[in-house]
């Protein structure tokens, strides 16, 4: 009798530790899944960037060739990016042809580093007229 009574407390050990361990592996496996789909969506967001900010050239390059510097700093909004897009003028002489040169920058921004959301592009482009 008293060999019996000690399996039965030795089998609820086991059953507990194979509970734990069966947790253990859900616990990461749902960690894991958790991270790939984070990471997934930050490349996503990081691809977005680059257009809204590569869109943003675009409407420097328009604006410049059109009306050269003058309109600038802009901010537009390009698919929930906030684009700053900046220009610099630099005139240049080679006898006798004179022309300008147009450095713009677009930099696409979203979110806030606090939350871990924050993702930024910037993308440079040199025009000449």
């Amino acid at each position: 009798m008293r060999a019996a009574r000690h399996q039965r407390g030795f089998s609820l050990v086991a059953a507990v530790f194979v509970i734990a361990i069966a947790l253990l592996i859900v616990l990461a496996a749902v960690l894991t899944l958790s991270a790939r789909n984070r990471s997934t969506v930050q490349a996503l967001d990081a691809s977005r960037a680059l257009f809204a900010a590569q869109s943003g050239v675009d409407i420097a390059i328009a604006r410049s060739l059109g009306s050269g510097c003058g309109a600038f700093p802009l901010t537009v909004d390009i698919e929930g990016f906030a684009v700053a897009l900046s220009c610099t003028e630099t005139a240049v002489d080679e006898a006798p042809d004179t022309y300008r040169i147009y450095t713009l920058t677009a930099v696409a921004q979203r979110g806030s580093f606090a939350s871990n959301t924050f993702i930024s592009r910037r993308v440079r482009a040199t025009v000449t007229e």
